[in-house]
């Protein structure tokens, strides 16, 4: 069985970090995102994937290029000349794809979901497509799925107000489909698997359900991808064999007084300077610096990033090559963009989101 991971978007809801790295190789515990997606489906039997690229796609094809690890497992290439929706990107993956059911993975899911007993259901059913559903806290946020005692889906509620909640069930973004279905898609446009498609399957009873209780996440926000950040060095999710808390490159210099608290990762060519402290569930990049006395406490670090003495960061995302200024602040899940520079004394909180490149002069913003 083959599968096709949507990998098309603009990844628009983690900008600035996307406006330089496409969603799919956003590092999680200094593993490209894609990796893990790569990992799930072999560990679900799937023996090859087309990857539906349009944003930033040659980075992705360079990443999988490079990764000497496949063993036999295929991959192919289908680049959308322009937007063509999630359905739209299936078709145009078809091509590539053998005669029989298919595997669909939104590449933006990072899910422990058992892939193995989803396909099994599916064939037991007899349906055309089967949709993974996962429970939610705060079902608002979501489109929630309705399933019968069957778990054929009943109907699809777009996102609803409190007092249309029915059911916590939403959709895992891990299909199984029979030929037929892509068949159904209208070539050459943009068409939605979800809006056009499933709604089309559930009024002919063709499309059931298939509930999750593993983990599932979706990393498509800054809140998202900084927890399940937290998530993969907390060993939540992704855990293989010799998983290790403290995971800091050897080649990582390190001088006196440092704190370096686990869960943790520290890749090659780090800095870490005398009286810093690298609190729990952080990760940093190739190449980081932080400087004397700084703290850096929850937080993602790309490769490259600079963070000065005095310096602090907690619950943030720092793109590649960003600087923050001695004695600056960034917390509260900021999102900096790739080179940007946070100068000296400057506050940033709640949420802000700075361009790649922008330079803020010193003492000029404060929360």
């Amino acid at each position: 069985m083959q599968a096709v991971i949507l990998v098309g978007g603009l990844g628009t809801r983690l900008r600035p970090i996307t406006y330089d790295i496409p969603k799919a190789l956003v590092p999680l515990r200094n593993k490209p995102f894609m990796g893990y997606t790569l990992d799930f489906l072999r560990g679900g039997g799937i023996e090859g994937a087309v990857l539906s690229l349009g944003y930033l796609p040659d980075p992705i094809q360079r990443y999988i290029d490079e990764r000497g690890d496949l063993d036999g497992f295929s991959v192919e290439y289908a680049v959308e000349e322009r937007p063509l929706g999630t359905a739209g990107g299936i078709k145009n993956a078809a091509r590539f794809l053998q005669d029989g059911p298919v595997v669909v993975l939104n590449g933006d899911v990072l899910t422990g979901m058992d892939l193995r007993k989803a396909i099994e259901l599916h064939r037991s059913t007899g349906a055309l497509a089967t949709i993974t559903l996962t429970s939610v806290e705060d079902p608002t946020a979501y489109g929630l799925v309705e399933v019968d005692h069957d778990m054929m889906v009943r109907r699809f509620i777009e996102k609803p107000s409190p007092d249309e909640v029915t059911t916590n069930l939403v959709n895992a973004g891990v299909y199984v489909l029979e030929p037929e279905v892509l068949e159904m898609i209208p070539p050459g446009r943009e068409v939605s698997i979800e809006r056009e498609i499933f709604p089309r399957l559930q009024e002919r009873r063709q499309l059931y359900a298939h509930v999750s209780s593993s983990y599932w996440k979706d990393i498509g926000t800054p809140r998202s991808y900084l927890a399940a950040s937290h998530d993969v060095l907390s060993g939540a999710v992704g855990a293989g064999e010799g998983f290790d808390y403290m995971d800091v490159h050897r080649s990582t210099l390190i001088e006196k007084n440092v704190r370096i608290l686990p869960p943790v990762s520290v890749a090659e060519g780090c800095e870490i300077s005398a009286g810093a402290t690298v609190g729990g569930r952080s990760s940093l990049g190739r190449g980081c610096r932080v400087g004397e006395g700084a703290v850096v406490e929850g937080s993602i670090l790309l490769d490259g990033a600079v963070v000065e003495a005095g310096a602090v960061v907690r619950g943030s995302i720092v793109g590649p090559g960003a600087r923050i200024g001695e004695g600056a602040i960034v917390r509260g899940l900021s999102v900096l963009g790739a080179r940007c520079v946070v100068g000296e004394g400057n506050v940033l909180d709640q949420g802000i989101r700075i361009n790649p490149g922008v330079v803020l002069q010193p003492r000029s913003v404060s929360f």
